[in-house]
This record gives structure tokens, C-alpha cells and sequence, in this order.
């Protein structure tokens, strides 16, 4: 049996789909580098070698979490009702439950908004929450209908990662949770 050997590309991508793992549940300062690597298969050694220290992990974790916030529009976008507005499609979605993936890298942002204090890492947060307003823009919703969006969106996931959702027994906790009115507005 001949053994593939993988690349240091390869490799990058197996730790940081292990530390966005790591780093959405723990946090960065909770997060452990040796659990990291461990769960991607290397050393901690050879973690350091990929990436120099925490840090810049953490950073390559906020690229590939905006990654999947490209993904996760452009579906939104792509799935919208014939005649639905981006800013509707927007609207709909902050107030949608994320699937896996996504939910993990709402999370790990949420993670990284509380370590912004720590730079590289704010300068990584600042440039994906711009580079998603310039792209919403982009797709042509307007800037009320982007910051509604951002907003939502960041609350709507704090309450999920609190333990909170929509299908809570208690009417206090469905309180908290966004919900789409009628006319297409959150409340």
C-alpha cells in the first residue's frame, strides 16, 4: 500500500478546518493549539511551522469563516423568490437558522469580535465585516438593508449560540429570537 503524502497546502487546510472547529466552540483564548493539531493530524511542531503562532491561525480561520459567508449569500441570493429583492432575501435570511458550516464560522466570528482587541486579529475582523458590506452592496441590496442584515444576523446568532431558537418551550426565549413580519421587515 503506497502512502500519500500530503502537502503543506493540504495540511493548512486540514488545521484550519480543525481550529475553526476548535476556535467557533472554545473561542481564541480557549482554544488549545496542541488540540488543534492533534484533531488535524500533525504536531503542535508543525502546527508552528504552518502558521507562526495563534494568532495567525486564528486570522486564517476569519478568511476561511468569510469564505463561507460568501457561500451562504450567494445561496441566499441564488435560492430568492422570483421578484424578491436582495435587501428581502437579506432580511429573510437573518432571521433564518445557519446550516453547520456556516453556523460554526457565525460562531467563530462572534469568538473573534471578542478578541478584536488583539491585533492581527481585529484588523481580520474589521476587513471581513467591510468586505461583506462592499460585496452586499455589490449584489445590489442598500446600505440600510446591509446594516439590517449585519445586525440581525450578529443578534440572531448570539441567541443561538446562548442556547436560544425559535422552537424553545418557553415564550420569553421565542421572544428573543427575530422573526420576519408579514411585510417582509424583522421585528
Amino acid at each position: 500500500m503506497t502512502r500519500k503524502l500530503r502537502t503543506a497546502d493540504e495540511r493548512r487546510d486540514d488545521v484550519v478546518a480543525a481550529a475553526l472547529t476548535a476556535f467557533a466552540r472554545a473561542g481564541y483564548f480557549g482554544a488549545n493549539t496542541t488540540e488543534i493539531a492533534h484533531d488535524a493530524g500533525i504536531s503542535q511542531a508543525y502546527l508552528y511551522r504552518l502558521y507562526r503562532n495563534k494568532e495567525e491561525l486564528f486570522v486564517a480561520c476569519i478568511e476561511a469563516a468569510k469564505q463561507k459567508f460568501v457561500d451562504q449569500v450567494n445561496t441566499i441570493v441564488a435560492q430568492a423568490p422570483g421578484g424578491e429583492s436582495v435587501g428581502q432575501a437579506l432580511r429573510r435570511a437573518a432571521v433564518t437558522p445557519v446550516p453547520g458550516h456556516a453556523a460554526e464560522a457565525a460562531s467563530l466570528m462572534l469568538h473573534a469580535v471578542a478578541a478584536a482587541h488583539i491585533e492581527p486579529i481585529g484588523s481580520a475582523v474589521r476587513e471581513c465585516y467591510r468586505s461583506q458590506f462592499d460585496r452586499l452592496i455589490g449584489l445590489g441590496a442598500s446600505e440600510h438593508d446591509v446594516r439590517a442584515y449585519l445586525a440581525w444576523s450578529q443578534y440572531a446568532n448570539a441567541m443561538r449560540a446562548a442556547g436560544l431558537d425559535a422552537a424553545s418551550a418557553d415564550a420569553r426565549d421565542r421572544s428573543l429570537i427575530p422573526a420576519l413580519r408579514d411585510n417582509g421587515s424583522t421585528d
